[in-house]
This record gives structure tokens, C-alpha cells and sequence, in this order.
């Protein structure tokens, strides 16, 4: 995740909120829900740059639901605000 939406100013943009409570969300649910230990998640955060870098060391069936809900979540703020969200799929 990178950059600023741009909806509105930086203290007022609903899109930019949305997008960090989902990334915030789900990079928090690695931990909790699946219990993926702090040192297999390798996070990088600048807000700045409006930066959220997440990569798992491990993978198991519930950090794979968190990463689908994630993209359900931002496909469902593309419907109504494809104008200010770009998603783009990487391998690595």
C-alpha cells in the first residue's frame, strides 16, 4: 500500500482512512487470529509516503482468509472510489 488517496485533505479523507483501518486491520489479525509470531511478519510503515509493507515468513489457512479479506474490502471501496484507489497484484 502507498500513497495518499487524494479524496480530500489529508485530515478529512474517509478513502485514505478506509484503506489504512483495513491494511492496519489485517496486519494486526496476522497476529491475533493467525498467530503468526512478530518475528514472521516483517512490516514497513511510512506515513509520509503513505507506505504499508507486510510479508509473512509463514502462511497458514487463516492468514490466507486475512489476505482475501483484505482484497475484498479494498474491491469494495473500487466501486465507489476507483477514481482515488489503484490496486496492483505483485508475486514475490
Amino acid at each position: 500500500m502507498t500513497g495518499h488517496a487524494g479524496y480530500s485533505d489529508d485530515e478529512n479523507d474517509i478513502v485514505c482512512a478506509a484503506v489504512s483501518i483495513l491494511a492496519y486491520t489485517s496486519l494486526n489479525s496476522l497476529k491475533e487470529v493467525a498467530k503468526i509470531s512478530e518475528n514472521d511478519i516483517i512490516f514497513n510503515v511510512n506515513d509520509d509516503e503513505g507506505l504499508l509493507e507486510v510479508f509473512t515468513n509463514k502462511i497458514n489457512d487463516e492468514s490466507e482468509v486475512i489476505y482475501k479479506n483484505f482484497i475484498v474490502g479494498i474491491n469494495l471501496l473500487l466501486e465507489d472510489y476507483g477514481k482515488y484507489i489503484t490496486l496492483k497484484y505483485e508475486e514475490v
